[in-house]
This record gives structure tokens, sequence and C-alpha cells, in this order.
């Protein structure tokens, strides 16, 4: 969904996509699936630049890290975003400048460059869900597995099993057949 931010009325506009408006549904198809989403802009002028603020809400499909079990993870996300356009660059060269990009250090809004004033709304929520998405889910949130007991009882058994397989008298099985052979000379 392309959003012509040079039509935008000095007052701002809102916007909100869901699943059954569906104009987001193809591009988030990977990460919620049919699983419902709620999306809200608002997007005014400033200067030239524009804000965005709003909200998403979605679900994503999981595996939880430490149990292996399939569960939904509620994503919330908060809008605060400045709009800029950018510029060409006319160097031919690599910036002078470290990266300067800390914008996720403070609770100020984020910088997103645009070209030709088109804001890709559904690249946008797309970009803003995958990055909610934990490197290590837990079904139970705050880093906790509602199946920990579960998981606990099957590693204790392993363990057991293990230590019982190392026990076992050393060397390959197939040479216990050898122990009941005669191997003295009757010559």
């Amino acid at each position: 969904m392309k959003i012509r931010l040079n039509e935008i009325p000095q007052d701002g506009r809102a916007y909100t996509f869901d699943r059954k408006s569906g104009e987001l549904n193809s591009i988030l198809q990977d990460l919620v699936e049919t699983r419902p989403y709620d999306v809200n802009f608002f997007i005014k002028p400033i200067g030239n630049a524009y804000e965005v603020r709003g909200k998403i809400d979605a679900q994503v499909h999981e595996v939880c890290s430490r149990c292996g079990y399939d569960f939904d993870l509620p994503i919330s996300r908060q809008v605060n975003e400045i709009l800029f356009e950018e510029q060409e660059d006319h160097r031919k060269s690599h910036s002078v400048h470290g990266n300067q990009s800390v914008d996720f250090l403070g609770k100020g809004p984020s910088m997103t460059a645009v070209k030709g004033d088109i804001f890709d709304a559904g690249e946008y929520v797309h970009e803003q869900i995958a990055l909610e998405e934990p490197f290590y889910p837990m079904c139970g949130g705050n880093g906790k597995c509602l199946h920990e007991d579960e998981v606990r009882e099957i590693q204790r058994r392993l363990e057991n099993e293990m230590n019982e397989a190392e026990e076992k008298t050393p060397g390959h099985p197939a040479f216990d057949v050898l122990k009941g052979l005669n191997l003295s000379s009757k010559d």
C-alpha cells in the first residue's frame, strides 16, 4: 500500500488497515498468515517532512525456543516516525561520517527516508512487525516457558539414558560374541 505524501492535507489524514480491508494481507502473509492485524496511522505534514504516529497490533506464529510448542505471539508496537525526502547522493565515495543511526536508543521519533514523496506503508508495517519478533521466543512471554516442568522432566530422562549408556561395557557390542569362543589349541 503506497501512500502519496504530497496528497495529505495540512491537518493530516488517518489510515486504518486490517485483515478485513485487505490492503496489507499479501505483504504480511509471511508474518501473520491468516491471523488478524490492526494498523492505525495518522500522517501529518511538518514543514518539508511528515510525522507518522499510530499503533500496529498483530499476531505471529512462533515456536517456543524452550519446549518446541507452537503458539501465537501478540505484537503491539507504537509508531512515532518522521518521514523525510531522501536526497540524491552526489558523492561518488563513502561517507566520511560514522554510523549515526542511534534512533533506537531514545524515546523520540525514528527517521525514515522516502523517495518521490511515496511512503510504502506495507513495507514499513512488515518491517516493524518483523523487528518485534524475538530471537528466542517463549510461549509464556517475558522469557518464561509454560511447559518448563515438562522440559525439565524430558532433560532428566535423557541424561539418565545417556549415563546408563556410558556405564555399559566399553567396546563395540559385536565383539561380545568373541568372549564365548574357546581359543585354546588341542594339537
